[in-house]
């Protein structure tokens, strides 16, 4: 290390994404409208609070007769069929939204016309891993179950052409059995006259089919609590083909070894029933993945059928209050350095760049839109942010954000808290509904300075969160890209292998001492007779400050600064490596020149210098001891400042009030011109000490 010095002989933008939330959805019309008809003012509207928008979250399959019911802006409810003769509907998530490592509920209303006891056939909620491309079978099938009739069928058979990998809620609203032979219908236990029922089962299950006689009819098995998977049929205690909507509830509680128990209930009409899969079953109903393990992402639908002629058809309508039970959130957290990514095993040292890259993915499928109350953005103890200007951010400084928003980017602040291990980003407004949404964001940092003198394996810095969502805000907290389990940010900081540095070095103007009578002293510059006549110093240099006689030096005693160079007042070094085992400090001072280069101090033919000696000396404050530190001549020879050795640290000479001192003699010059003279010291400091 080196260093020469000259010295001379005189660092919360609300971020709106969308407008407000909306509340619910709210209808402009008396009736809704019937898409498959083409008519206005064809059904009567569910109760408000009852029904949410449903933007882009199902379409139909197939040729069949569904449409979404739009009013204005809005889907606000699904037509799986309309009120036409043999027809056929299917409507599908256009996700597999639909999660059993989640509970959710899902409520919802059901519209199945006016036809009172003429109107056929029903509907059916149903659950897939393997959305259907094409339509089902038709009339008392539902789009759901196997076919009615095949000659010399097997229940095998049948099963293969129900939807497939597939649980089915169905609200049949016809009975379908032939007195004299037999129908799908026909081991169901109506309540009383009206044949109406409400059941579940598993539409490509062979269990689920019976074949009739004598014509191989279809007939669907309810157990109704015997044998598993369970398959239940309930007769309605009321119709629901009586220009009303109906309240249908299916919810899911999942359980802590896979499975999960699923209840619905057709409101008012019914007991409510459950049914609990355990982890195998749910494999067995909706299938495996390609590793093995069952299939719980499913898709969610609605089939329905109705009769053959006008005056027996009947609309299947379904609207539904909320999909906020499934919502999805990820978020994720990337900490790099430089492109690296930073894992358990990455050593970060002192002063290393660091960035936190976070990119957060918003499933918002609900009608309503989905506020940003908070994103919480902490980092480790052993870092500082960042500022633009490059100077690590302390507590309420304001660190600026973009935030990009579904490839808008959007201005932000994040406000580092009161700890300073934290930066809280507030007001974000809120994300659209019935999409999904992608926030990327960065945050520089860097490692700042420790005095740990060990690696230190740190596994537990957090990831951060985002508070937000509707109807109720939840905290949800990032996961770590670079670790399996994700909780927590991991490195391994490196040990602070500190240094040796050369923190200052002293500027010297030298004068001599002149007194007048009695006057008192003072420094003046030297003349050019003092330099022909040669200013002789003391040899050896004094130990006592009686015995300095400053007559014969030119001195620095007013700490007077040079007009250039200038670094300081003090010599000082500073060593925090850990293990302290040593240094060595050097100088050497080049030849006196006259400030414009055209004369060399002493200078006959010969400009190596050598003319002048500077003696760095020490007088500690209230002591007479004064002490030669280093003697160096203008001839560009380094000599020994000082050795540390091993188990020393920092040392020093001088103090603000009064500088590093030095004394310095000229040999007799008669060459001597008038000027000033610069001279420049080379420092040297080296890491180990001298052998």
């Amino acid at each position: 290390m080196k260093k020469k010095i000259f010295i001379i002989t005189c660092l919360a933008v609300m971020i709106s994404m969308v407008l407000g939330p909306l509340q619910m959805v709210m209808s402009a019309t008396s009736r809704w409208p019937s898409p498959g008809l083409g008519t206005q003012e064809a059904y009567p509207i569910p109760d408000t609070g009852t029904f949410t928008s449903l933007n882009g979250i199902f379409s139909k399959i197939g040729s069949g007769q569904s449409q979404v019911i739009d009013v204005n802006t809005d889907t606000v409810g699904l037509e799986i069929n309309p009120d036409k003769p043999n027809s056929i509907g299917a409507i599908w998530s256009n996700q597999s939204f639909v999660n059993l490592d989640k509970d959710f509920t899902l409520d919802m209303q059901v519209y199945l016309g006016n036809k009172n006891d003429k109107g056929a056939d029903g509907l059916a909620f149903v659950l897939t891993s393997a959305k259907p491309g094409t339509l089902g079978n038709g009339k008392s099938s539902l789009g759901v179950w196997g076919i009615s009739e095949k000659n010399d069928a097997k229940p095998d058979q049948i099963a293969l052409t129900g939807i497939p990998k597939s649980f089915a809620i169905v609200i049949d609203t016809k009975k379908s059995v032939n007195p004299l032979t037999s129908g799908l219908d026909k081991h169901v236990h109506y309540a009383n006259s009206i044949e109406q029922y409400i059941g579940s089962g598993y539409p490509s299950h062979a269990s689920m089919y019976n074949i009739g006689a004598p014509f191989w009819q279809t007939e669907l098995v309810f157990d109704n609590a015997i044998g598993k998977p369970t398959r239940y049929a309930d007769g309605l205690n009321g119709r629901v083909t009586n220009d009303k909507w109906h309240n249908l509830i299916v919810s899911w509680q999942k359980a802590d070894s896979g499975g999960g128990t699923l209840t619905y209930q057709l409101k008012g009409k019914a007991n409510a029933r459950s049914i609990t899969w355990t982890e195998a079953e749910i494999g067995a109903i909706f299938g495996t993945t390609s590793t093995g393990t069952s299939n719980k992402e499913l898709f969610l639908g609605f089939t329905s059928a109705t009769n053959t002629t006008t005056d027996t058809s009947e609309p299947h309508l379904v609207a539904i209050k909320s999909l906020a039970d499934f919502n999805d959130f990820k978020g994720a957290v990337t900490l790099k350095h430089g492109d690296e990514v930073v894992k358990q095993d990455t050593l970060l040292s002192i002063g290393d760049k660091l960035t936190y890259h976070y990119s957060i993915n918003v499933e918002n499928l609900n009608g309503l839109e989905w506020p940003v109350s908070q994103i919480e953005l902490p980092k480790g103890k052993y870092f500082d942010y960042l500022k633009p200007d490059g100077k690590p951010a302390i507590a309420g400084d304001k660190l600026p954000v973009s935030i990009k928003v579904n490839g808008q980017t959007i201005p932000a602040e994040a406000t580092v808290q009161a700890d300073g291990n934290s930066a809280v980003m507030t007001s974000l407004g809120s994300l659209p509904k019935n999409t999904n949404s992608q926030l990327e964001f960065s945050v520089p940092a860097v490692v700042k300075n420790h005095t740990l003198t060990s690696n230190l394996l740190v596994d537990d810095d957090a990831t951060g969160s985002l508070t937000g969502g509707t109807p109720t805000a939840e905290t949800y907290n990032f996961t770590n890209t670079a670790d399996q389990i994700g909780k927590t940010i991991k490195y391994v900081l490196a040990a602070n292998p500190g240094a040796v540095t050369l923190k200052s070095v002293p500027s010297f103007v030298f004068e001599k001492i002149f007194q007048e009578g009695s006057e008192e002293a003072t420094n003046v510059n030297p003349t050019v007779a003092d330099f022909i006549q040669g200013i002789p110093g003391q040899k050896p240099f004094p130990t006592t400050l009686s015995e300095l006689d400053l007559s014969k030096w030119l001195n620095t005693l007013d700490s007077k600064t040079p007009s250039q160079g200038a670094t300081g007042k003090i010599l000082s070094v500073t060593d925090t490596r850990p293990n302290k085992p040593g240094w060595h400090l050097q100088m050497s001072l080049s030849p006196f020149t006259l400030a414009d280069g055209s004369y060399v101090l002493g200078d006959n033919g010969n400009t190596s210098g050598g003319k002048a000696e500077m003696v760095i000396a020490e007088n500690k404050d209230n002591e007479a001891k004064v002490t030669e530190i280093a003697r160096v001549r203008d001839n560009g020879n380094a000599v020994t400042v000082k050795n540390m050795a091993p188990g020393g640290s920092n040392w020093s000479l001088g103090t603000e009030e009064m500088q590093t001192q030095a004394f310095m003699s000229i040999q007799k010059t008669p060459s001597v011109r008038t000027g000033q003279y610069r001279s420049t010291v080379t420092w040297t400091l080296s890491d180990a000490p001298m052998p």
